[in-house]
């Protein structure tokens, strides 16, 4: 018994070098080139080991020149993708932020001192563009009858309306789908709608069952509406920030001293 366990034993001693010279050349063929061949689709294809190659391209097939990057290079080179992430972002943050400020904006056609506002009135999937005088005298939003007579709207009912100089107009109450004004959908809106005597250059008066639920500027120079002008003015200010990072990392520098 004691013969038979010394021939194990040296079966195994035997077996253990041609194990270490496998896990050597494993070891050695795991940080092997990198190769490349042309397969039959004209495709350069890349590998890391010549075993990965078919045998009808091999011949043909070539090492490719590694070159390894120092520590500094890699850094620079990751600080330089970040840069890039960084200035995509900025830009979309940019125009995310312009399109916002667009939509806090109408435009509007000023005369004399009477503000013209556009406003779209919707019924049953139709739609007229009208100009709302801007009466902040008005407790009702009142529309002209010609002015959205192609909307072809039926009205709830009808009743008269005292006016100034002590007479009656009849006016007819239309409940319509949504009025679109500025970044404002206003569903189901009752309206007063009235036959309008004369030529005026408005379709109607924009009043404060409308107005009266959100706060808005008057810019006359522009001649356009802000809505909601405080949180108009901190959007513009983060807005130029973003269009000038080399100067603010500036002026925080310069705190910081």
């Amino acid at each position: 018994m004691q013969k038979q366990g010394v021939n194990v034993m040296c079966r195994s001693m035997k077996i253990l070098p041609v194990l270490l010279f496998a896990i050597v050349t494993l070891a050695s063929s795991a940080s092997a080139e990198i190769l490349h061949y042309t397969d039959a689709n004209g495709r350069k294809v890349y590998v890391d080991s010549p075993y990965k190659i078919p045998p009808q391209f091999r011949k043909a097939s070539q090492q490719v020149e590694v070159v390894l990057m120092t520590q500094a290079e890699k850094l620079a080179s990751q600080k330089s993708r970040q840069k890039l992430s960084d200035e995509y972002l900025r830009k979309q943050q940019i125009r995310e932020l312009g399109k916002k400020l667009e939509q806090m904006t109408t435009p509007v056609r000023i005369i004399g001192n009477q503000v013209l506002v556009p406003v779209n009135v919707v019924w049953r999937g139709r739609k007229a563009s009208l100009h709302l005088l801007l009466d902040t005298g008005a407790s009702m939003t009142v529309l002209h009858k010609g002015s959205v007579s192609s909307l072809k709207a039926v009205s709830r009912d009808t009743s008269y309306a005292q006016v100034a100089g002590g007479g009656l107009i009849k006016t007819e109450r239309v409940v319509f789908d949504r009025l679109e004004l500025g970044p404002y959908r206003i569903e189901n809106k009752s309206t007063a709608v009235i036959a309008a005597s004369g030529s005026q250059p408005f379709d109607g008066l924009l009043g404060m069952d409308i107005l009266g639920g959100g706060r808005y500027n008057i810019d006359f120079d522009q001649q356009q509406i802000i809505w909601a002008p405080d949180q108009y003015k901190e959007l513009t200010a983060v807005l130029e920030a973003l269009k000038q990072p080399e100067a603010e990392s500036v002026a925080v520098g310069g705190d910081k001293e």
